[in-house]
C-alpha cells in the first residue's frame, strides 16, 4: 500500500453557481436550476436542462474544455498551488481529466456551417493536454472516456497515480458540455423526463442533461503536510467492474455493482458499519435506479435505513462524463463539513425502495466515509469511497465545530 491520496483543492462550474458556496448551499437547500436549452448545434431547443449560467461561447478549445480550465484553476487556487512559487509542483504534477463528448460542440458547430476547423480542433479530446500546456502541469496525463462513469474513473486513477508513486500532485476531474450526441442519444433512448431530473422518485420518467466541471487536486499526505495544507478529505479505495449484460442498460440483478463497492470498501479498509453517506448515481431512469436501490441495500444491509443517500443529478441534471467527479467533489464536502444534501426533487419514492433518501432537509453524517457510485454505459461500474483525512483535527465533526 503507497501512500494515502488526501484532497487539498475542490474547483467546479456548475448550474448551481461556479464557486463552492453557492454550490454547496444550492446542494444543501435542494435547488432545482433547470432552464429551456437554448444552445446552438443541440436542435432540440426549449427542452429542459441543467445549464451552466453565463458559460462562455466556443472558444479555440470547446465548450467541455473552457468549463475544466475554469474548475481546474479554482481548485489550483483552492490548494494554494496557483501562486509563482508553487510553480515548481506543477511542473511535475499529473493531470487524469475523464469526459463522455468532449469538445463535441466543435465538431458539431463546423457541420452546421457556423465556423472551420483546423488542426487539432478536429480532435475532440484534448482537454487535458490543454490543462497541462496552460496550468504548467507536466507529470504523467490521462484522458478517461468511459460514458457516465468517467468523472469518477479520473479520480481514482489519479489516486492510484499517487499511491503508485507516479507523482506526489494529482489534478483530477471531468467536464461535459450538453451538446447534439448526447441530448439526441438520450432521446432515442425514451430516457427523458419532460419536467426534472428525479432520482428514486415514484413518477420519474429519465434524466435530464446537465453540464459542467468539478476538478479535485489530489496530493501524498506527506506532501500535503509537508507545505502545510489541510485536506478536505481522502481517497480511501476504488472497485471498478463491467456487466457485460448491455450496451445502455444496468444488469437488474446488479451484481457487477455490488462487486465494485465491495472491492472499493475492502481496498479502502472501511467496513460497511463506518459508511456515513452514500452518493449515489441516482439518474432518474426507471432502469438504474430500481438496480442501484438494490444493490446498495444489499451492500448497506441492516444499515440500510440508517444510513442517508443522495441523489445530487436532481440538481446538476446529467453531466455524462462529469458527474462521477461533481460526485467525488461532494463527497468531498460532505465529509468536511458532515452534512448530506437532500434530493431536491423526491417527492414520493418509489415503492419498494428501502434506501433512507434524504428529503427536504440536510441530514448528518453516520460514519467515517462516503460511498461514491458511478455506473455508465457499456456496464462501466465504479465505487470510489471517500472519508476523513489521516491526521489531528481534522475529522467533519472537529471542522463543523
Amino acid at each position: 500500500m503507497g501512500p494515502d491520496a488526501v484532497i487539498t483543492g475542490l474547483g467546479l462550474v456548475s448550474p448551481l453557481g461556479n464557486d463552492l458556496e453557492s454550490y454547496w448551499h444550492g446542494l444543501l437547500n435542494g435547488e432545482v436550476p433547470i432552464r429551456p436549452l437554448d444552445y446552438p448545434g443541440t436542435a432540440v431547443h426549449e427542452r429542459p436542462t441543467y445549464l451552466v449560467p453565463g458559460a462562455p461561447d466556443d472558444g479555440e478549445a470547446g465548450r467541455a474544455s473552457g468549463f475544466a480550465l475554469a474548475a481546474a484553476r479554482s481548485a489550483l487556487a483552492d490548494a494554494g498551488l496557483d501562486t509563482a512559487e508553487a510553480e515548481w509542483i506543477r511542473e511535475a504534477a499529473g493531470v487524469c481529466v475523464g469526459t463522455g463528448n468532449g469538445d463535441s460542440d466543435l465538431l458539431e458547430a463546423e457541420r452546421d456551417g457556423r465556423r472551420e476547423l483546423s488542426g487539432l480542433q478536429w480532435f475532440g479530446y484534448r482537454s487535458a493536454d490543454l490543462l497541462a500546456g496552460e496550468l504548467g502541469l507536466h507529470g504523467p496525463g490521462l484522458t478517461v472516456s468511459t460514458a457516465c462513469a468517467a468523472g469518477a474513473y479520473a479520480v481514482s486513477l489519479g489516486a492510484e497515480m499517487i499511491r503508485d508513486g507516479e507523482a506526489e500532485v494529482v489534478l483530477v476531474g471531468g467536464t461535459e458540455a450538453v451538446c447534439r450526441p448526447a441530448m439526441g442519444a438520450f432521446l432515442r433512448l425514451g430516457a427523458v423526463d419532460p419536467v426534472h431530473c428525479r432520482p428514486f422518485d415514484a413518477e420519474r420518467s429519465g434524466t435530464v442533461y446537465g453540464e459542467g466541471a468539478a476538478f479535485l487536486v489530489l496530493e501524498s499526505a506527506g506532501h500535503a503536510a509537508a507545505r502545510g495544507k489541510q485536506a478536505y478529505a481522502s481517497v480511501l479505495g476504488a472497485g471498478w467492474s463491467c456487466d457485460a449484460h448491455h450496451v445502455t442498460a444496468p444488469d437488474p440483478s446488479g451484481t457487477q455493482a455490488l462487486r465494485a463497492a465491495r472491492e472499493a470498501l475492502e481496498r479502502g479498509g472501511v467496513a460497511v458499519a463506518e459508511l456515513g453517506a452514500v452518493i449515489s448515481h441516482g439518474t432518474g431512469t426507471p432502469a438504474n435506479d430500481s438496480t442501484e436501490s438494490g444493490s446498495s441495500s444489499q451492500l448497506l444491509g441492516d444499515r440500510t435505513p440508517r444510513v442517508p443517500v443522495a441523489a445530487i443529478k436532481s440538481a446538476l441534471g446529467h453531466s455524462g462524463g462529469a458527474a462521477g467527479a461533481f460526485s467525488c467533489l461532494t463527497a468531498a464536502l460532505v465529509v468536511r463539513h458532515g452534512l448530506v444534501p437532500p434530493v431536491g426533487t423526491l417527492v414520493r419514492p418509489e415503492d419498494g425502495n428501502a434506501l433512507r433518501l434524504v428529503r427536504g432537509a440536510a441530514e448528518p453524517v453516520t460514519g467515517r466515509a462516503a460511498l461514491v457510485n458511478a455506473y455508465a454505459f457499456g456496464g462501466n461500474n465504479i465505487t470510489v469511497v471517500i472519508g476523513e483525512p489521516a491526521g489531528p483535527a481534522t475529522t467533519a465533526a472537529e471542522v463543523a465545530r
